[in-house]
């Protein structure tokens, strides 16, 4: 999924939408090597699937989403 367009799509949350949020999350990301758009894919991994009853498949995505991390 591209980050490019991500922040749009995050742009209701306090973390992306508030810039002292948003370069404290940043900060907190990069002092622990995870980066960013890996933590906005699982936010929005997550809220695409929110609606479901069982997400299917979820699980699996966020393992290809955070095997990027290794």
């Amino acid at each position: 999924m591209e980050t490019n367009s991500d922040d749009g799509y995050l742009a209701d949350l306090p973390l992306w939408s508030d810039d002292e949020a948003k370069a404290i999350l940043e900060e907190v990301c990069s002092k622990n090597g995870v980066g960013v758009d890996v933590l906005a894919e699982l936010v929005i991994t997550q809220r695409e699937r929110q609606h479901q009853e069982r997400a299917h498949g979820i699980n699996k995505r966020f393992e290809e989403i955070l095997l990027r991390l290794e």
